[in-house]
């Protein structure tokens, strides 16, 4: 094999693949990146770690079509530092590969291409084209309250549903639910995957700052996300995903409208002194005559703030938050005010727009020592 090609190109290539390589791996293969030049000028660099790929197509001046896998790190490292504006790669029968760039020559032993793992087939059973920045922006809005371990699977990714007439996407972890919600025009068939947190947090960086359209295809068992020249291919988490809505209050005792930064910056300046896991402390909201006071005391000192708020007279509320759970909501609100809404101490939190239902989060309450 031997191909030239744009450095700029080839790396920012082998940086979409490398997010689906295995950075410890029993088997040397997954923790490389497969390179296929073909005539034609088609060069493909894929990334798989047998539970998401990731594939990009970019164009290379193809003396020689072939195969090869490289290891990921040590590529990206090679091509990185290069100074040149275009790359070389050339290898031997034996799979050892030569870079060139500009006067430096670089050689690094490969594996045979044989040994990586085929793309699972997604057979197109359904497909849609959707808006990518909209769906980039629901990812990440929602994705961050998936469990990271969790005996019910179905927690450590999220509910992505494709309505008639819109899309809904749906995290939650035991402790907390994130939904984003929105309209689009036109009709899509009605379709519903559970896919893993890590498959989305990639899929929202592939896409980047794209304003196009990106393909979903989904089969049973995976999924394909198809944008520009790349596609990512991902296992589907199989189950019965929570019935959240039961969870959910419809009714409250204290709705409350505030400004989304003086209550984020509140809880981040109260959160100055949780230091780590072991000097931590609950924030502390106690809501009357008009003010909610965000207060947190550990080891390591203690924080009171102010903000002052209209609310009913005669109201007294004091209920407790695990300050990550705040902020994680609070950093992608898009409104410069929200409506939280309370019951009682023990009660979730629910944090809604002022008008329409764009998105919710609800965050249960950390029970206060009476100490406290």
């Amino acid at each position: 094999m031997k191909f030239i090609c744009s450095r700029d190109a080839l790396n920012a290539v082998i940086t979409d693949a490398s997010r689906a390589v295995s950075a410890r791996s029993s088997m040397a293969v997954l923790e490389g990146i497969y390179i296929k030049a073909e005539d034609g000028g088609r060069l493909t660099v894929t990334g798989n770690d047998l539970e998401i790929a990731i594939e990009s197509v970019i164009e290379a001046d193809v003396r020689e079509p072939g195969e090869v896998v490289l290891n990921a790190k040590l590529l990206a490292r090679i091509v990185a530092a290069s100074g040149s504006p275009s790359v070389s790669v050339e290898t031997d029968k034996n799979n050892l590969t030569l870079i060139k760039a500009g006067n430096a020559k670089i050689e690094i032993p490969g594996i045979s291409a044989d040994d990586f793992p085929d793309l699972p087939k997604v057979d197109e059973e359904y497909s849609v084209s959707l808006p990518a920045a909209v769906l980039k922006n629901m990812i990440e809005t929602t994705a961050f309250a998936a469990a990271k371990t969790d005996n019910d699977p179905t927690r450590t990714g999220a509910q992505l549903k494709i309505m008639s007439h819109g899309l809904s996407m749906v995290a939650l972890d035991g402790y907390r639910i994130a939904k984003r919600s929105v309209s689009l025009e036109g009709e899509f068939e009605p379709k519903e995957m559970i896919i893993p947190e890590k498959s989305l947090t990639e899929l929202a960086r592939i896409i980047g700052d794209s304003d196009g359209e990106i393909k979903v295809v989904a089969a049973p068992g995976h999924a394909m996300f198809i944008i520009d020249n790349c596609r990512m291919v991902t296992r589907l988490i199989e189950g019965v995903y929570t019935n959240y809505e039961r969870i959910i209050p419809t009714s409250f005792e204290l709705e409350l409208e505030c400004s989304t930064a003086m209550i984020a910056d509140s809880v981040r300046r109260a959160s100055l002194i949780i230091i780590n896991d072991v000097i931590k402390g609950p924030i502390k909201f106690t809501i009357t005559d008009g003010n909610i006071n965000v207060s947190c005391a550990t080891a390591a000192g203690s924080v009171d703030d102010n903000i002052a708020v209209d609310m009913p007279p005669d109201t007294m509320l004091e209920i407790g938050f695990y300050n990550r759970y705040l902020q994680d909501v609070f950093s992608v609100v898009p409104d410069d005010e929200i409506v939280m809404r309370f019951n009682k101490s023990v009660n979730p939190l629910i944090i809604t727009p002022k008008e329409g239902d764009d998105y919710m989060y609800m965050i249960l309450p950390i029970r206060l020592r009476s100490s406290y």
